[in-house]
């Protein structure tokens, strides 16, 4: 098989993909398409491009699983723990400062590409614990996004297997899940602080004014181009102060790198411009 990116057939597997179900392959980068790509296509018993998207024309409920598997979902709660305590014990409780200093009583905060929602209600874990007595003097507002619906819908069950919820603290565990069939079941005091919806980065975002975005282990396997833009529109989606988080593999690049400063380099933790 020729090299991928001047293969006809690979060529033409990402336009009809991007035709059937408007997902831009060329935003992501060619090895990592390469990659999954040959997982569904060994799945299926088919060597080359063509065959594929032959295949993928005579049977559309490939495309689920094709989604699946470039949407990659592998995800915990309080996944790398030592991101989760600085954001626990310094980032959180700074904002909440903040806020209180200035007499604002609205927190936002968006997790872009979520999978099955343990990042946001990780966050929302740390916010109620963190607000206390105080919560109710607050508005608590947390979008979560994806690009798979079906994961979202699994996201909104919150029910988890005992392998998602290893990291859990014990009180936090206790506190807000229930044991139910051998699989936790999230408490609503938590679910009822996360709003999932359906975004797709590549071309909308969550909205403004965030006082931190969550991007964590997706960017990886985009190309540079549209690693920049996404940069930047989380840029433009934060308020002065607010905190872009994004995973341990993962640098700033592009014109973002100049604008958003690093307060906890090592977890991956910037800041645009200062908290006032």
């Amino acid at each position: 098989m020729e090299s991928a990116c001047n293969d006809r057939g690979f060529i033409g597997l990402k336009r009809l993909i991007v035709q059937e179900r408007s997902l831009d392959c060329n935003h992501y980068k060619d090895g990592y398409l390469q990659r999954r790509f040959a997982v569904r296509m060994r799945a299926r018993g088919v060597s080359e491009y063509d065959e594929y998207a032959r295949l993928l024309k005579a049977d559309p409920t490939e495309y689920d699983e094709l989604m699946r598997d470039l949407t990659i979902n592998v995800t915990q709660f309080f996944r790398d723990q030592p991101v989760f305590r600085t954001l626990e014990e310094e980032v959180l409780p700074l904002l909440i400062y903040h806020k209180v200093s200035k007499k604002e009583a609205s927190i936002r905060l968006w997790s872009a590409g979520c999978s099955s929602g343990e990042e946001p209600y990780s966050m929302a874990i740390l916010l109620r614990e963190l607000l206390g007595e105080e919560y109710d003097n607050f508005s608590v507002s947390i979008v979560a996004s994806d690009i798979d619906e079906d994961i979202l819908k699994s996201a909104r069950e919150a029910r988890y297997l005992p392998r998602q919820v290893v990291n859990v603290p014990r009180p936090y565990l206790e506190r807000y899940f229930a044991l139910e069939g051998g699989e936790y079941q999230l408490s609503p005091e938590i679910t009822d602080m996360v709003r999932f919806r359906k975004i797709d980065l590549f071309t909308a975002t969550a909205g403004s004014h965030f006082d931190m975005i969550l991007c964590r282990n997706v960017v990886i396997y985009f190309n540079r181009e549209m690693q920049e833009q996404l940069y930047m529109r989380f840029y433009h989606s934060l308020r002065e102060g607010g905190y872009l988080v994004l995973g341990n593999t993962e640098t700033l690049v592009g014109e973002a790198a100049t604008l958003l400063n690093p307060v906890h380099l090592r977890e991956r933790i910037y800041q645009k411009g200062s908290a006032p």
